[in-house]
């Protein structure tokens, strides 16, 4: 997740309740979710009202409820946030008032402003959201305020903290839509000590705390202050959390993955004395609570890493610009990963109607071809990785497609992988039915240009070598058809090789 992103969950925060009903048999002309006051005056749209009860147990700070629709939780805090139903004080510590049968709402309770700016300008509570019905009574009990401590007195010597940025979050819903808030807004915390939160309610929270410089530490995969966890806090005591602390993974165990490789310049010549970094991800990107040492190239370019973990989503090796992706499948248990770290090369162009550079290709059977071996056919190219699920789910149809077409319209179907595991590569087109399609490796080291386009990719090329359809979304047989009816007026042409370029 990036920092800006992360960053982005820090806002404002509250909390619920719970309550009770009984009929009134009156019915209300009000739109869905609405909480308004005096419901019983209107008549037209044949919804029945209830009334419901309210009643206070324990102890709690002096105040008053407020009910609103479930799908507004954020208003429960406010006096004047949100339509409130209409309340009425039956006897003390119990209320009525009227809301729409079958509605959703919650209960929050309202702190008397006086006091309560006195004590604490933080205390909040909802309820969970109870449905209006017949003959329903619930009590609610908002408890007495708690105090949140958080403790950054000892942080660990490798791990970047201070200055770092704190915050208790809660999900909320206005007009239905989820949002995190946050209580008392963003503390920074510039050095080791104990953080207080004062006033809070009772219930489920999120504690958000990173380093306010962690953006300049991502680059450089510097561990930093990273927590986020969801936390229960109780009424009325000190509730004290300790910090969370970015993991470093320096352990081999059974089962970790081990990734070895080399890593070459420019000039496809090795490169010692570099430094190379492994990043894990997950589904938002780099993981911030997990981390691998760097390595560092020998004489002749190599690096490895050991006691990886297996099952991970996915892990990112770079040194400098050079870089590789290694999905899960390459991350299966006790697997051993050869890779070749490239620095990334001139883009290829693929602009339609421009001629096709010439690209080397290792085929399935280990020989190695062009794509110039082609220029007398049309030549489907979809470019793809193991670890694109995409790809994997659009190549089946690829195939069928090939099935139907090739040999009647001259064209070829390549599949070119753009892996940096070749043996997995090797491996998931032994496993598949693929057989129509010719199946291809690009390797970055024979090649001076790249397909660097988000994958799947397609591009048509005609037997004149020239580029008449590209991107992520192609209709293959519309293309190839349309390159068939006009195949008998062009001439062919040479495809233009790289090195000319």
């Amino acid at each position: 997740m990036s920092v800006k992103k992360a960053r982005s969950v820090f806002h404002l925060s509250l909390f619920i309740l719970v309550a009770s009903v009984q009929t009134t048999g009156r019915r209300i002309n009000v739109p869905n979710g609405v909480c308004a006051k005096e419901l019983q005056n209107e008549t037209a749209q044949n919804r029945a009202l209830v009334e419901i009860t309210l009643r206070l147990e324990g102890k709690t700070l002096p105040g008053k409820p407020k009910v609103v629709s479930a799908n507004a939780t954020f208003a429960v805090l406010y006096d004047k946030a949100g339509t409130p139903l209409d309340l009425q004080e039956v006897t003390e510590n119990t209320w009525k008032c009227h809301a729409v049968k079958g509605e959703k709402y919650v209960i929050g309770w309202i702190v008397n402003k006086g006091w309560f700016e006195k004590s604490s300008r933080m205390f909040g509570y909802r309820s969970e959201p109870f449905m209006a019905r017949d003959e329903l009574t619930v009590t609610f009990s908002p408890g007495m305020p708690a105090t949140f401590e958080y403790d950054l007195t000892n942080p660990p010597n490798n791990v970047q903290v201070f200055p770092a940025e704190v915050s208790l979050l809660v999900e909320t819903l206005r007009d239905g839509q989820s949002s995190f808030l946050s209580w008392g807004g963003r503390q920074e915390v510039s050095r080791p000590r104990v953080m207080k939160i004062e006033g809070l309610a009772g219930g489920k929270y999120i504690i958000f705390a990173q380093s306010r410089d962690s953006e300049k530490y991502i680059g450089s995969r510097t561990p930093f202050l990273y927590d986020r966890r969801e936390v229960e806090i109780k009424s009325g005591i000190v509730n004290h959390f300790g910090l969370v602390y970015p993991e470093v993974d320096t352990t081999i165990e059974e089962g970790d993955v081990t990734i070895r490789g080399t890593l070459y310049g420019r000039d496809k010549k090795p490169l010692a004395d570099r430094t190379v970094q492994l990043i894990p991800n997950n589904e938002k990107g780099a993981m911030l609570d997990l981390y691998y040492p760097a390595v560092v190239t020998d004489s002749s370019g190599k690096f490895v890493f050991t006691g990886v973990r297996p099952n991970l989503l996915s892990v990112r090796i770079e040194s400098g610009e050079a870089n590789a992706f290694l999905g899960r499948e390459s991350l299966k248990h006790n697997n051993s990963v050869s890779i070749d770290l490239v620095p990334p090369v001139r883009k290829m162009a693929t602009e339609i109607g421009s001629p096709i550079e010439d690209i080397s290709i290792e085929w399935k059977d280990g020989t190695t071809g062009k794509l110039s071996d082609f220029s007398r056919k049309t030549v489907v190219l979809d470019v793809w990785a193991t670890w694109c699920a995409p790809c994997i789910k659009a190549l089946p149809k690829v195939n069928t497609l090939a099935e139907d077409i090739s040999e009647k319209n001259d064209v070829v179907f390549i599949a070119l992988s753009r892996d940096a595991d070749h043996a997995l590569w090797k491996e998931t087109i032994d496993k598949s039915n693929w057989n129509a399609l010719r199946h291809g490796w690009f390797d970055p080291k024979e090649n001076s240009c790249a397909i660097k386009e988000p994958i799947p990719f397609y591009i048509i090329i005609d037997k004149d070598g020239t580029i008449k359809a590209q991107g992520n979304d192609v209709d293959i047989a519309f293309e190839v058809e349309k390159i068939a009816r006009t195949s008998e007026h062009s001439k062919p042409k040479v495809l233009v090789p790289s090195s000319e370029k």
